[in-house]
């Protein structure tokens, strides 16, 4: 029998090009257009810098998007990773587990730009990412386990690379051996004070991945059957469905949400109705007496916990419920700049914070995790009340942002650091990605100009 590992392998080297619809090739420019407006928007984050300097530039290979010259193609793996990740405003996709397979492009990004490769290359290498993540996330839950969804990292990542490369399905079995068995995270990465890790969880592995490949490419082996044992005589017996790797004709990279608003995957819709009933509400936001948000228990668990109350960081922030929720009710939006400028700490925030109560609805758990359903009920000082109900945010695969909406999000996030007339170059070259001789023409236009 063909082991799980080998079953990814077989799906990302069944991606050509010139035998995918093209609608999936658009499904691609719209995944790759979304994550670097979440990277450029993000420049010059702590993390980033910090994973900047420790790692030094080094060769010419690959492009670190806002650094002017070339850079190993380890630490554009890893600072651009971390760029993706960082305002938590990418895209999502969940089946048995949850994942963010956007932190797959800045690695397509760097290993085809290290191969000198064409946008061609590009396409195949994000779409042969997200194939074998998304059929990963169908397939077993690290979560069951306690392990974080970023480790499928090490396992997705050599494929990536190794789609890129040209590499040949055994030495991508290896790879992903060793890479996946090396780089299982626990899932305290996103338990409650959160910290940095949360930027670097996906990249760090993607990074690794570039030994692990090297490594089986001389011919170093690996545990190819560890995900068969993990759920034949492992921790997840019986809970792993080797059907979630079948290929149903559709490549899933078509199925993705994308995010409205720069928070955790389960807060677009609590946002999005909170600014709703800001544009109701005809008065301060200081009229509100009492806010109830009614959520499935899963949301209430991962971002209603005592910190996510007093959050202490921007990382812990951009998962509370009760403040995201405070700051879209008090000013109407929310954005990358609320964050930036540490709005979530401030007192009228904290104040309608402690005004706010979480219900957990075994209701709505009965459509998580297809639909995200939220209500919110506002109670004013003058005894009215409002409230209003959404099953899923705008953005979802079921209500899904088209390309006029995404291209506005690139613009809006990338505009104020690159200035329009770069932002606007960067959106016409992905329009047409797939014609790129080389894909310097691109990486080219995210360096400092």
């Amino acid at each position: 029998m063909t082991t799980i590992t080998g079953a990814l392998v077989a799906l990302t080297q069944r991606v050509r090009y010139d035998e995918l619809p093209q609608s999936t090739v658009a499904a691609a420019r719209r995944a790759i257009l979304d994550a670097l407006g979440c990277a450029i928007a993000a420049q010059g984050c702590e993390p980033a810098r910090i994973a900047g300097r420790v790692l030094p530039p080094g060769g010419g290979e690959a492009t670190v998007i806002g650094e002017s010259g070339g850079s190993s193609v380890e630490r554009a793996v890893l600072v651009n990773g971390i760029l993706v990740r960082y305002l938590d405003f990418m895209d999502v996709y969940w089946a048995k587990d949850v994942c963010h397979p956007a932190e797959n492009v800045p690695l397509a990004l760097a290993a085809v730009e290290a191969a000198n490769g064409s946008g061609k290359s590009l396409v195949e290498a994000v779409v042969a990412g997200y194939e074998a993540q998304l059929r990963l996330a169908h397939t077993l839950c690290l979560g069951q386990i306690g392990m974080h969804h970023v480790s499928a990292g090490g396992i997705v990542g050599p494929l990536v690379v190794g789609k890129a490369w040209g590499l040949d399905a055994k030495v991508l079995e290896n790879a992903a051996a060793l890479g996946g068995c090396r780089q299982f995270t626990l899932h305290a990465l996103a338990k409650g004070k959160l910290s940095m890790a949360k930027a670097i969880g996906y990249p760090w592995s993607a990074m690794d991945s570039l030994l692990a490949v090297r490594l089986a490419r001389e011919g170093y082996t690996g545990p190819v059957e560890f995900l068969d044992w993990l759920g034949e005589d492992g921790p997840l017996k019986g809970a792993i469905d080797r059907n979630g790797l079948a290929h149903d004709g559709g490549y899933l990279v078509e199925r993705v949400s994308y995010k409205q608003f720069p928070v955790q995957f389960e807060l677009q819709t609590p946002v999005e109705i909170a600014i709703g009933l800001r544009s109701r509400l005809q008065a301060a936001a200081a009229r509100i007496a009492a806010v109830e948000i009614e959520v499935p228990p899963v949301t209430t668990k991962r971002t209603a916990d005592p910190a996510k109350f007093k959050p202490r960081n921007r990382e812990t922030a951009d998962h509370s419920l009760p403040v995201c929720v405070a700051m879209a009710l008090i000013d109407g939006k929310l954005t990358p700049h609320q964050f930036e400028t540490d709005r979530w700490a401030a007192p009228d925030v904290a104040a309608l914070v402690e005004r706010t109560s979480i219900v957990a609805s075994e209701d709505f758990a009965q459509r998580y995790p297809g639909g995200r359903p939220a209500r919110i009920t506002l109670r004013l000082d003058d005894g009215r009340t409002l409230t209003d109900f959404q099953p899923v945010p705008s953005g979802d695969a079921t209500r899904p942002l088209d390309d006029a909406a995404l291209e506005r999000k690139f613009m809006e996030n990338a505009a104020d650091r690159v200035g329009e007339r770069r932002a606007a170059d960067i959106v016409a070259c992905i329009r047409h990605v797939e014609r790129l001789d080389r894909i310097r023409e691109l990486t080219r236009l995210l360096a400092a100009s």
